[in-house]
């Protein structure tokens, strides 16, 4: 993206936002509505111009105004073999140009961590560079879907508006999140199911933090597509969409476990060809082309598996293919969208899903009517159901999948059958498979996303995040008379014992020394003699484990070593920093934030800030730049204390100074500040 427009497009964005900051000054509510409202029209527009980028992508590429696979079916075959590889190769070369930026380009997964964890921020010019090379992948031919690139683009969004306003970091993941509903529905012109999508695949839960500016976003975001698109239901409802027979609750019900199974299918498919092409040791240039030579190659033979795959769903509808043809584009569709991803091509799974579960119910409806015909519905309307229970096994939403399949047609009369497939295949697929297709890739880096969010939460944090070194590892050779004399000196409970090589042995607690103090006959011993086993921890274990052995064995603390085989000791984590971690990131409180050093000198502790204070980091307004502490008056003005400024030094390493009256600010500093929200957040609007 080219860094002089993307300023040209943020520079009147900027001067709105702080108009309105100004305006608004003192109601951050307000202005917090406000910025929903912006993320949502920003998302709808950005929606539309990728819409019509796309459209001239193809035109470019196929030499035909016309929707993907219509031109396609136009062309000969050999263009059908070589657009695809072409396009993947220009994605690649976008893709390879902006990755030497060395900017982040996060995608979907990565996304979702941030939005549901925090902790990070969404560039919006890395999102519009991975747009560019999603673009080309889509026009092309590449076998994903456009909801990919555009509700990443809107996240973007949204974590620019929300700094923008210098609002706090939940608050910038609720932004987020509403961006990912914009983007959504711009997509389908949905917004109940682009709200839906963020409740139940974003968030986990419907937390009516995000729910209410989800909403708004996606109303204002489809208000916006429905000017430059047009209103009405993306695949028009037909009246032969129903249920004929009570009895037909059985063929659904089915349906709906064939579903499920499809939906582990297909994510089996996409593992099995991530692992087929990770062992390719190619350049990212000829790893995508050769993912564009195998859709050509698909293309060649099936055009109608290319793209996301609109104009077969509604073929499939209006009853327009073959069974045979129709089993067919179910296999050749998942290798397409499992090769195009997997060869690093960028795009949605959302749509492509949905086309999985149009094959699949129509072949099943199709089957079935020409058995009964007097008794079952037509094969639309069974297609409309296995989209509906695709949906429903690959994200492990059955909600939004019902919800969504009903907002695309607006047909009523369907729901019932789209309930029962729905929650049949989710059953099916849960039983069968842990994780959603979306968490899969979270799941493949280690990561565990099931639970509330709150529990994802506290599997995000590791041991690393909480850890207290420099805790001495004391000689398994110290005497007894030693050992009391370090009891004596200090308030440990308990002292970590090691061998002369450093590896942990164990612990000798107090009490077991007292124990045998009191014995009369007790001879010579040392720390050896003395050592009991505990549970360990490594710094990736998640707070979640280390608060399970906290539990059972009712300790207050446990060591923590490298790995299992060294056994290397690095230092303690307690029960009270576990605590902390609780209830600084679920809670939101900040209340166990500062650690310090211990009167003793031999271990940390944590200090309990005053009711209603928290800690914060504020960056520098402009124009504090080059004034120093003393001349602020920031105690006074704004009710905070400094603790400390993060500077980056000329070298570009981040120092931390203590801060004295005649510090001088300087531009890109930092404040660590302690003081009541209120005047936190009056000092982060300045």
């Amino acid at each position: 993206m080219n860094l002089s427009l993307l300023n040209a497009i943020g520079l009147p964005v900027q001067l709105v936002v702080r108009r309105l900051r100004t305006q608004f000054a003192g109601n951050e509510n307000a202005l917090f509505f406000i910025a929903v409202c912006l993320v949502g029209l920003l998302g709808g527009l950005a929606g539309a111009a990728f819409r019509w980028s796309l459209d001239m992508a193809v035109w470019l590429l196929w030499g035909r105004p016309d929707e993907l696979i219509v031109a396609a079916l136009g062309a000969p075959r050999f263009y059908r073999l070589g657009v695809p590889i072409l396009g993947a190769g220009a994605a690649a070369v976008l893709a390879m140009f902006f990755s030497r930026l060395r900017r982040d380009r996060k995608g979907f997964p990565e996304i979702l961590e941030v939005i549901s964890i925090g902790g990070q921020t969404i560039q919006l010019s890395a999102a519009l560079e991975r747009a560019s090379s999603s673009l080309m992948t889509l026009a092309s031919g590449g076998a994903v879907g456009r909801e990919g690139p555009m509700g990443q683009i809107a996240a973007a969004i949204g974590s620019r508006v929300g700094r923008s306003f210098r609002f706090s970091e939940d608050r910038v993941r609720i932004l987020m999140a509403a961006g990912i509903a914009a983007g959504f529905a711009a997509a389908y012109n949905t917004p109940i199911g682009a709200t839906l999508f963020v409740m139940e695949v974003i968030i986990g839960s419907f937390n009516m933090l995000f729910f209410g500016p989800a909403v708004i976003a996606a109303a204002i975001s489809t208000l916006v597509t429905r000017v430059f698109v047009g209103p009405g239901p993306i695949y028009p409802p037909g009246s032969e969409y129903v249920m004929v027979s009570v009895w037909e609750i059985v063929p659904y019900l089915v349906l709906g476990f064939l579903a499920g199974l499809g939906s582990v299918l297909f994510q089996i498919a996409m593992e099995r060809m991530y692992r087929l092409w990770d062992r390719i040791e190619l350049s990212q240039l000829a790893r995508m082309t050769l993912g564009g030579a195998v859709i050509g190659l698909l293309a060649a033979a099936w055009p109608f598996v290319l793209g996301n795959g609109y104009l077969p769903i509604n073929l499939v509808l209006a009853g327009q293919l073959s069974l045979a043809l129709m089993a067919t584009l179910f296999f050749v569709k998942m290798i397409a969208t499992s090769a195009t991803l997997a060869s690093g091509g960028s795009g949605g799974i959302f749509t492509p899903t949905m086309f999985l579960g149009a094959m699949l119910g129509g072949v099943f409806g199709g089957v079935l009517h020409a058995w009964l015909p007097d008794q079952t519905g037509s094969a639309g309307a069974y297609a409309l159901a296995g989209m509906s229970g695709l949906v429903a096994g690959t994200t492990h939403a059955p909600f939004l999948a019902i919800i969504m399949i009903f907002e695309l047609t607006q047909n009523y009369a369907i729901v019932l059958p789209l309930m029962l497939t729905a929650v049949m295949a989710f059953w099916t697929s849960q039983a069968l498979r842990r994780t959603s297709i979306y968490t899969a890739e979270l799941r493949r880096r280690g990561m565990e996303w099931e639970g509330t969010p709150q529990e994802r939460l506290m599997r995000s944090l590791s041991v690393s995040d909480i850890m207290l070194p420099n805790v001495e590892l004391h000689s398994q050779s110290l005497s007894l008379e030693k050992l009391v004399e370090i009891f004596n000196e200090s308030r440990w409970l308990q002292l970590y014992i090691g061998d002369e090589d450093g590896r942990f042995v164990g612990i000798v607690e107090l009490h077991e020394v007292k124990r045998f103090l009191s014995e009369q006959e007790a001879g010579p011993l040392i720390a050896a003699d003395l050592v009991s086993e505990i549970p360990v921890v490594t710094p990736e274990t998640s707070l979640v484990e280390v608060n399970e052995k906290l539990w059972l064995r009712d300790l207050g603390q446990l060591p923590v070593i490298d790995n299992e085989v060294d056994r290397r000791f690095l230092g303690i984590v307690t029960r009270r920093s576990v605590l902390g971690a609780f209830d600084r990131e679920v809670l939101r409180r900040n209340a166990l934030l500062a650690k310090m050093r211990t009167v003793e000198g031999t271990g940390f502790d944590y200090f309990e800030l005053p009711a209603e204070s928290q800690m914060a980091e504020v960056p520098v307004p402009t124009r504090m730049v080059g004034k120093s502490l003393q001349e602020l008056h920031l105690r006074q003005e704004f009710g905070v204390s400094v603790i400390a400024i993060q500077r980056m030094d000329a070298s570009g390493r981040e120092q931390r100074i203590a801060p004295h009256a005649e510090t001088v600010l300087e531009r890109r500093d930092v404040l660590v500040v302690m003081g009541e929200e209120s005047s936190v957040e009056r000092l982060r609007g300045e």
